[in-house]
C-alpha cells in the first residue's frame, strides 16, 4: 500500500467514527418529539388549517392521508424514515389570531400513532375535540390582536 492509500483509509475511518459518535448524540433519525422553535419553521407564516380536516386526523392513518388533510409538515421533516411531523397552525378567535404548534407522531409502519398540541388550549380548535376544559382553557395562548 502506498502512503496515499493509507492516508485515505485513515480519513475514511475518522469520518465514520465521527458520524457514529454524532448518531449516538442525536438518537435515531426523526424520533425527537420535542416541539421545535416556531421561528425555525420552513413555513414561517404557518397556515390556517381546515378544522374539519384536522379533526379527521386519527391513529392508523398513513402519511399520504395526513398530507391530504393538513398538508406537508412545516419544519425540516421529510417523508421517509421520519417519525414526527410538526405544524405551525393559526386560528381566528374573537381576540385575534391564536398560534398553535401541532405534532403528529408515527409508528414503525409510518402510520399515525399519536398527535398532540404544544398548548393544550389549542385542542379546542379541532372540530373533533370536545369543548376545552377549564384546566386547558387556563393555559395561555399566543394570541395576536385583530387588526
Amino acid at each position: 500500500m502506498n502512503i496515499r492509500s493509507i492516508a485515505l483509509s485513515w480519513a475514511t475511518l475518522s469520518c465514520l467514527a465521527g458520524l457514529a459518535g454524532l448518531a449516538g448524540c442525536v438518537g435515531p433519525l426523526g424520533t425527537d418529539t420535542a416541539f421545535p422553535k416556531a421561528d425555525t419553521s420552513t413555513w414561517p407564516e404557518g397556515s390556517f388549517p381546515n378544522s374539519e380536516n384536522l379533526g379527521k386526523v386519527a391513529p392508523g392513518m398513513t402519511k399520504t392521508q395526513l398530507y391530504e388533510l393538513v398538508g406537508p409538515p412545516h419544519f425540516h421533516e421529510s417523508v421517509f424514515h421520519v417519525r414526527v411531523w410538526n405544524y405551525l397552525f393559526h386560528f381566528r378567535t374573537a381576540d385575534g389570531i391564536a398560534n398553535c404548534q401541532y405534532q403528529v407522531q408515527f409508528d414503525d409502519d409510518s402510520r399515525v400513532r399519536a398527535t398532540r398540541w404544544r398548548d393544550q388550549a389549542c385542542e379546542k380548535f379541532s372540530s373533533s375535540s370536545s369543548t376545552a376544559t377549564s384546566e386547558s382553557a387556563a393555559v395561555p395562548l399566543n394570541v395576536e390582536p385583530a387588526n
